[in-house]
């Protein structure tokens, strides 16, 4: 999958990298931040959709999520509108978001990622989180139990697991590398932590997931800073955090995850063509959030069967 993050740094570097920079540069550097994401996958009336809300640690959580609790008490398909004052938070400057449709009319990408080639592209993981071990300066056990995750994800493809799941961990792993990127390049962040829905792939293979958007992040911030793979080792900076929601009863995060919860509902709803909505609560969230803001990228990715297209909507297209 790293052929999407090829394709997507391709286009947002020329057309999204700036708006991206002139956003986050001016907030402090070194601070912690929050990568909160939501997704809409496998539903025959909606667009594969992954958000990702980007989010300063500007304030206690127990107050952030006090007040989008008060905004929105519920996420957006149990609302009858979309709440303004969640709305309002999503443009402010402590936040950027990042939300990624699927339109590759390929059955969720079967012709480009085959069962054999997500196994190679976990062999190849290994190896680089094997370098990672040698050019370690003491002894981790991460790498050793990250080599256990993949392992025992290949052993799962080939023994005819589930292909699909498998190829949804890997695009959002992509996607949410991609957006650990530009949050660093342009914020320097010192922690940064991603927090997510609840979802499948969440608990293929205890977690993979984060380290294949780890490690996928670690080489696409050590070819943007040394151009060279030899020396890659664990970063330092940003400290990565992966917090996994609980499986069962009431998920203490729910709040935030409500921010990429309305910025994904509208996406996947949104006809690309005429860029309309099937509700007045999601074209308010769209109008606002990706037409109206300067705070968002919003962009469409399709395999050809020769390459990926990937399309940044912008506002005046909306």
């Amino acid at each position: 999958m790293f052929d999407i993050i090829v394709a997507l740094q391709n286009v947002l570097d020329k057309s999204a990298k700036r708006a991206v920079s002139d956003w986050l540069s001016p907030l402090p550097k070194g601070a912690a931040w929050h990568v909160i994401s939501d997704y809409v996958f496998g539903d025959p009336d909606r667009h594969d959709t992954a958000s990702f809300v980007l989010l300063l640690h500007h304030d206690k959580l127990e107050t952030i999520q006090s007040y989008i609790t008060n905004q929105a008490p519920v996420d957006i398909k149990k609302s009858r509108s979309a709440s303004e004052g969640l709305i309002r938070y999503l443009k402010s400057p402590v936040v950027f978001s990042f939300t990624f449709v699927l339109d590759d009319g390929d059955k969720f990408l079967a012709t480009y990622a085959s069962v054999s080639e997500m196994i190679s592209g976990l062999e190849d993981l290994s190896q680089v989180v094997a370098s990672m071990a040698a050019n370690s300066e003491r002894k981790n056990s991460y790498f050793s139990e990250v080599q256990r995750r993949l392992a025992s994800f290949v052993d799962d493809l080939e023994r005819k697991g589930n292909a699909k799941l498998a190829r949804k961990v890997f695009l959002v792993a992509a996607y949410a590398a991609v957006a650990l990127d530009y949050l660093d390049s342009s914020a320097e962040p010192s922690r940064i932590s991603w927090i997510s829905d609840r979802d499948a792939i969440l608990q293929r293979h205890d977690g993979v997931i984060w380290d294949i958007a780890s490690i996928m992040f670690y080489l696409i911030k050590g070819r943007r800073e040394s151009g060279a793979l030899d020396q890659l080792n664990v970063i330092d900076k940003p400290k990565l955090l992966h917090i996994a929601p609980e499986q069962t009863g009431q998920n203490y995060l729910d709040p935030l995850i409500r921010m990429p919860d309305y910025l994904a509902a509208a996406a996947s709803d949104m006809n690309l063509h005429t860029f309309e909505f099937s509700s007045k609560k999601l074209e308010s969230i769209g109008s606002a959030c990706f037409s109206e803001s300067a705070n968002s990228v919003l962009c469409t990715i399709s395999w050809t069967g020769e390459g990926f297209l990937v399309r940044r909507l912008v506002g005046k297209e909306l």
